[in-house]
C-alpha cells in the first residue's frame, strides 16, 4: 500500500479552523448575512485555472453576478465576464483548457434554487470570443448572437462533457407541441446534441419520445434514459445504438433510480438506486439495469455524495448526510482514497470533499466545510504531496464563534425514527428559549449538519434552535419522501411538535419559551404549528409562508407544468383538501403573536398569501408584525433587507420569548 508524506502544508490549513467553541460575543446581524462573493469553484482541465461565479451590489434587489476565471495557484484574476442584473453563471464546465461554456440563471430568491433562462454560452478563459450557443428566448428570432442554428426550438440543458476535453458538449434539449398545456411526458420529446462550443455546430445523436429525460451517453451514443412519467414515479430506457429504446421493467427501476455516470469502458453504470423504497444506495449494473451491485449503502440515509477517481472515472467514496453528521465510506484504497482519507485525518472536525481534478488527477480542489464552518477551498498537488489554502467562502465567519449543531434522533408518536439539528448557544444548554425552525418543500428538501446562518444568529444571541427532518424530507429514500403526501397539515405538524417535546423532555427547552420561525412551506408550518398545538408556542414568524393552497393551485409558478400541477394533486389533494389544511380556515385557533415577511414579487408563494393574513388578523383584531419588500421574490435577496427583517426577528422573539436567558418583556405588539 502507498504511504503518503506528512502533509505540513494541510496542517496550516486546518490550524486555522480546528478551534474550540468558547462563549461569544454579540456579532453583528450583518455578518449572517452577507452573501459569500466568490462561489461554485470550477478547475480547469490542466489545473491552471479556476472559473468562479462572483456575486457583488448585494446589497440590491438586483444583484450584479459575473463569472471571473483565476490563475492557479495565487488567484490572479485573469477575465471577467459581466451578467445583466439578476442574471448569474450556472451549471459551469470547461470543455477545454481555454474555453468554458455556463448555462445562465435568475435569481429567483433565497429559499428557492435560481431558475435557468434557457441560456447556453460560452467563452475563452481570457473572457475573448463569447458566444451564445442557444437561447430558449431569442431562438427562431433574428438575434444575431446565438450560433446553434442546428438545434430546434427547445428548453436546453447541459447533458455532459465528454471525458478527453475536445471542445464540445452535450446540450439535451426538451421539446413541447402547442397546446399540450405542459404535459412533458406524454406530449414532449427529449433529444441530444453533441455540440461544438467554439462554432455553434449542433449534431442530434439521440431522441426518445418523452419530454424532461435525463440521458447518458457513451462514445457519442446515447445508451440510457430516464425520467418521470405523470405520477412523479421513474421511468428508465436502455438503447445499443441510441435510436431504439427498450423501456426498463420495474423489477430493474425499482423506487428510485437516479443514473450518474457510465464507466469509462462502456460497460457499467453507476446509479443511486432504491428497489424498495428505502434509502437510495450506490450501485453498478449493466446498461440494462441487470447484475446490479451494491457498492455502498445505509439503512438509514440515502448516498448524498460521491467522489470520483479523475483519472479512471471509478467512484472512491459515497457520503451518506441525512443520518447526523456526513459519513463517508471509501469503496477502495487507491491513491486518491488514500489522499482523501489523509487530508480527512488533518481536518477531524470538518467534511473533506474533492470537488474537482485537472484531468491528470495531479491537481485536486479540496472543499472543507462543517457545522462552524461555512467553508474554505484548497487545492492538492500530488507532486510534492501539497496542500495550498484558496480561499474562505465567508471570510468575516470564524468559526471559533459559532456554535456546534448536534445530530439528535427521536421517534415520532408512530414509532418512525427521525433525524435532525439541535443548535445551542456556546457555553449554555439547559432551559433556553427555543426557535423552531421547520425546513420548506416539503417533500425533497432537508435540513443538514453544515453551518445555518439562521441557527448560528439566534445562538449567537443566546436561543436555541431545532431543525427536524419531518416525514417528506430528502435524503431518506423515495417511501420516507412519499409518505409526507397529504400529510402538510397534520403527520409533518405532528413530527414537529414531537421534536419539540423531546427537546423540552431533554432539559435543553423551557417550555414556557418556544416560537417558530420557517420560511417558505416552513412559513406555513410556523402558521400551523399554533393552530395544531395551541399551548405550545408563544409567537410565529412566517416568512414567505402559504397562507391558502389554493392561491398557489391558481398563480405560481409550480402549476404552470403538469409535473407541478401533478403536484399538488398527490401531495395536496382537491381543492376542499387545500383548504382545510390551510390557515385560511383556521384562523379562529391561530392564537399567537405573528411577525409576517414577505416579496411582493414572490412567484413561488404569492405576495397575496401575505395579504390576506393580514386582512384576516386586522378584522380578528390579533396582533401581528409586518415587513413586505418590494422587488424581492421568494426570500429576500438584498443584504439590507434581510438585516432589516432580522432586526424585527429579534426585538419580536425578545419580546415574547425573551432575549437569550432573560425573561420575555411584556406588551402587545402593534400593526
Amino acid at each position: 500500500m502507498m504511504r503518503l508524506p506528512r502533509l505540513a502544508c494541510w496542517l496550516l490549513i486546518a490550524g486555522t479552523l480546528s478551534c474550540t467553541a468558547a462563549v461569544a460575543a454579540e456579532l453583528p446581524v450583518s455578518n449572517f448575512v452577507k452573501h459569500p462573493t466568490l462561489t461554485n469553484p470550477v478547475i480547469s482541465p490542466d489545473g491552471k485555472y479556476l472559473a468562479v461565479v462572483v456575486n457583488e451590489n448585494t446589497n440590491s434587489t438586483d444583484a450584479d453576478f459575473q463569472l471571473a476565471v483565476l490563475q492557479l495557484p495565487d488567484l490572479k484574476p485573469v477575465s471577467r465576464l459581466d451578467m445583466a442584473p439578476r442574471y448569474m453563471p450556472y451549471d459551469v464546465h470547461w470543455v477545454s483548457n481555454t474555453r468554458v461554456i455556463m448555462g445562465l440563471a435568475n435569481e429567483t430568491g433565497t429559499l428557492v434554487a435560481p431558475s435557468a433562462t434557457g441560456d447556453i454560452i460560452a467563452v475563452d478563459y481570457d473572457g475573448s470570443h463569447k458566444k451564445s450557443l442557444y437561447s430558449w428566448r431569442h431562438r427562431g428570432g433574428t438575434f444575431s448572437g446565438v450560433n446553434s442554428l442546428d438545434i430546434p426550438l427547445g428548453w436546453p440543458s447541459i447533458a455532459g462533457i465528454p471525458h478527453e476535453r475536445n471542445g464540445h458538449f452535450y446540450i439535451s434539449l426538451s421539446q413541447m407541441p402547442g397546446g399540450s398545456e405542459g404535459d412533458t411526458w406524454q406530449d414532449g420529446t427529449t433529444s441530444l446534441y453533441n455540440v461544438d462550443a467554439d462554432s455553434g455546430h449542433a449534431a442530434r445523436i439521440a431522441e426518445i419520445r418523452h419530454g424532461d429525460m435525463q440521458i447518458l451517453q457513451h462514445d457519442n451514443v446515447a445508451r440510457i434514459a430516464v425520467g418521470m412519467d405523470n405520477h412523479m414515479d421513474t421511468v428508465g430506457f436502455s438503447s445499443t445504438d441510441g435510436k431504439t429504446w427498450t423501456q426498463m421493467p420495474a423489477t430493474t427501476i425499482g423506487k428510485s433510480f437516479e443514473p450518474l455516470a457510465i464507466s469509462r469502458d462502456g460497460k457499467l453504470l453507476y446509479a443511486l438506486s432504491s428497489m424498495d423504497g428505502g434509502p437510495n444506495a450506490l450501485i453498478s449494473c449493466n446498461l440494462d439495469g441487470s447484475d446490479r451491485e451494491v457498492l455502498a449503502s445505509d439503512p438509514f440515509s440515502s448516498v448524498t455524495d460521491v467522489m470520483w477517481n479523475p483519472e479512471s472515472g471509478v467512484p472512491i467514496a459515497a457520503v451518506f448526510g441525512a443520518g447526523g453528521r456526513p459519513v463517508v465510506k471509501y469503496l477502495n484504497n487507491d491513491v486518491y482514497a488514500q489522499i482523501m482519507r489523509a487530508l480527512s485525518a488533518g481536518q477531524p472536525d470538518d467534511l473533506v470533499s474533492m470537488e474537482g481534478a485537472s484531468t491528470d488527477g495531479e491537481t485536486l480542489l479540496i472543499s472543507i466545510k462543517g457545522d462552524r464552518n461555512p467553508g474554505d477551498y484548497a487545492l492538492f498537488e500530488r507532486n510534492g504531496m501539497r496542500a495550498r489554502p484558496l480561499y474562505p467562502e465567508l471570510p468575516w465567519i470564524k468559526p471559533a464563534d459559532m456554535p456546534s449543531r448536534m445530530p439528535i434522533r427521536f421517534k415520532d408518536r408512530a414509532g418512525v425514527e427521525l433525524a435532525g439539528y439541535l443548535t445551542l448557544p456556546n457555553g449554555s444548554h439547559k432551559n433556553l428559549p427555543l426557535v423552531l425552525i421547520p425546513h420548506g418543500g416539503p417533500i425533497g428538501p432537508s435540513d443538514e449538519w453544515f453551518y445555518d446562518p439562521w441557527a448560528a444568529l439566534l445562538a449567537n444571541r443566546g436561543y436555541a434552535t431545532l431543525q427536524v427532518n419531518y416525514r417528506g424530507s430528502g435524503g431518506r429514500g423515495h417511501s420516507f419522501e412519499r409518505s409526507g403526501y397529504k400529510q402538510f397539515g397534520s403527520g409533518i405538524q405532528d413530527d414537529l411538535i414531537d421534536g419539540v417535546k423531546w427537546a423540552i423532555a431533554q432539559g435543553y427547552v423551557d417550555p414556557d419559551r418556544v416560537c417558530v420561525f420557517g420560511g417558505s412551506f416552513g412559513g406555513y408550518s410556523s402558521l400551523m404549528q399554533p393552530i395544531v398545538a395551541p399551548k405550545l408556542y408563544k409567537c410565529a414568524i412566517d416568512y414567505a409562508g402559504v397562507y391558502d393552497w389554493r392561491i398557489g393551485m391558481d398563480k405560481s409558478d409550480t402549476r404552470r407544468v403538469k409535473l407541478g400541477r401533478t403536484y399538488f394533486d398527490e401531495a395536496v389533494g382537491t381543492r376542499e383538501d387545500a383548504y382545510a389544511i390551510s390557515p385560511v380556515s383556521l384562523m379562529d385557533k391561530f392564537n399567537v403573536p405573528v411577525l409576517i415577511a414577505h416579496g411582493k414579487d414572490d412567484p413561488r408563494v404569492p405576495y397575496e398569501n401575505a395579504t390576506d393574513l393580514r386582512s384576516a388578523l386586522d378584522k380578528a383584531n390579533k396582533p401581528y408584525e409586518w415587513l413586505a419588500e418590494p422587488k424581492e421574490l421568494h426570500g429576500f435577496a438584498s443584504e439590507a433587507h434581510n438585516e432589516e427583517l432580522w432586526n424585527m426577528i429579534l426585538p419580536f422573539l425578545g419580546k415574547y420569548i425573551g432575549a437569550g436567558n432573560t425573561a420575555p418583556a411584556t406588551g402587545a405588539v402593534s400593526k
